[in-house]
Formats: structure tokens, C-alpha cells, sequence
């Protein structure tokens, strides 16, 4: 068994291993860890037991936590057992946040494998679906109904005349319309085209 050094409490010291803080057996998988895991949690959780033994509890809670984030990391348990298997005896000490880390030296990090590049999304062309596309004309017709109602609002209060009142009411109505209908028409298009591809 290894040791894990750091431990404040010396449990680890002992040859208690990661799987024995959880209550599981190393040939154990993941969810049957993951029982054992929550079983514990349970039992030594800080808000379960009386308060004068809540200083107990939260120390036994960090040891859990810390034995889980190795033991809920597949790599990380993977490395962990090599450690336990090895004649070695490598050594696993507690991070600043309480979990677990390797002490050996770790994979270097490669954030991409010069195969993986894809960059195919910079010779795509912006042309949407065939089939799909609404006249440019026909964009411009909810914008043009709102501007024909300001203009015609602001007339009518130069003006003073009421009448151009209800005229800019009518356009600023055309133009939610508008405004309602232009994107409607655009998914029915691309429904259409969708359909007609379908079939082919």
C-alpha cells in the first residue's frame, strides 16, 4: 500500500488507500465508487451529526472529497493505481483545494494534434441553403414601413395636420407586420427547399 503524504491526520500514513477512504476495493467500477462514495457522504456529512462532532466530520469530508476527485477521474485513478501496483511506491499528495494530485510528473499538455487543425470552416462560403434566400427587396420592406412612419409622424406634428397622425399609425402597423411576416417567410422557403431535397 502507499502512503499519502500530506495528510494531516496520518491516516495515510497508516497505508490507507484512496479506495479505503470511500469504503470501495480497487477492482470496484464506477458506479459501484460512486455508491460507496455517496454512502460515505452521507454518513460523515458535517449537517448530519450532532455539533460537537462537526469539526470531525468536515475533516472527514475533505479526506472523502479528495479521494474522489481522484478516484471519480479515470485518468486520474488510472495513475493512482500505478501507484499503488508499482514497486515504486509513488506518493500522492493534497493540492490547495484538498484533492488529490500526483506527485510524479504528469503528461505534457498538448492542446492539439497538428492533424487535428480544422480550419475547412474558412473555405465554406457564406451562401445560405439553395432555395432559401428572401428577394433583398423584400428585407427592406418592414424597414421601410418604419420609416415611413416616423417621417410621417413627425410631419403630421410640423404640419399639425391629424390626419398624417392615423397614416403614420397605419405604417408603423404595415411595418410589424412586416417585421413579423419577412422571417416567417424566409422558414417556410427554407421548409420548402428542405422538403423538395427530401424527396430527391
Amino acid at each position: 500500500m502507499t502512503a499519502w503524504v500530506g495528510d494531516p491526520t496520518g491516516r495515510y500514513d497508516r497505508g490507507v488507500t484512496l479506495y479505503d477512504t470511500i469504503g470501495a476495493h480497487s477492482g470496484d467500477d464506477a458506479p459501484t465508487l460512486r455508491r460507496a462514495y455517496l454512502a460515505q457522504v452521507r454518513r460523515s456529512h458535517p449537517d448530519v451529526g450532532p455539533p460537537t462532532e462537526r469539526a470531525a466530520r468536515e475533516t472527514k469530508m475533505r479526506e472523502l472529497n479528495a479521494a474522489w476527485a481522484v478516484l471519480s477521474d479515470e485518468y486520474r485513478r488510472a495513475d493512482y493505481d500505478d501507484t499503488l501496483t508499482s514497486s515504486a511506491g509513488g506518493s500522492f499528495s493534497a493540492g490547495r483545494s484538498g484533492a488529490a494530485t500526483p506527485l510524479r510528473p504528469q503528461r505534457p499538455f498538448r492542446p492539439l494534434h497538428p492533424d487535428d487543425d480544422d480550419t475547412g470552416w474558412r473555405e465554406e462560403s457564406d451562401a445560405g441553403v439553395p432555395g432559401t434566400a428572401i428577394h433583398p427587396l423584400l428585407q427592406f420592406v418592414p424597414v421601410g414601413f418604419g420609416l415611413a412612419a416616423i417621417l410621417t409622424l413627425l410631419t403630421s406634428f410640423v404640419t399639425h395636420q391629424d390626419r398624417l397622425v392615423g397614416l403614420a399609425v397605419v405604417f408603423g402597423f404595415l411595418a410589424g407586420v412586416a417585421f413579423l411576416l419577412v422571417p416567417l417567410l424566409a422558414m417556410l422557403a427554407g421548409a420548402r427547399a428542405e422538403n423538395s431535397s427530401s424527396r430527391r
